[in-house]
């Protein structure tokens, strides 16, 4: 089947302590860190310095945040 022997013998000890209900639905990896609206406040800001820092220097005069990161991809 491809699986790992370490695999199979976790899954085995999971169905013995807890039947089939045991197997399902379990979280994979690292517990998230950061919640979704923390990443989405740092995406944000990560948008807005790139225009601010532009403005502030003199570069451009105005520059919406959604544009400034775009320069650098280009």
């Amino acid at each position: 089947m491809g699986v790992h022997v370490d695999t199979v013998r976790t899954w085995r000890g999971r169905f013995a302590d807890g039947g089939l209900p045991a197997l399902a639905g379990r979280r994979r990896g690292r517990p998230a860190r950061f919640t979704p609206v923390q990443v989405a406040e740092a995406k944000a800001l990560a948008c807005q310095l790139p225009a601010a820092e532009l403005t502030s220097r003199g570069i451009t005069d105005t520059i919406s945040p959604s544009t400034a990161p775009r320069l650098s991809a280009s």
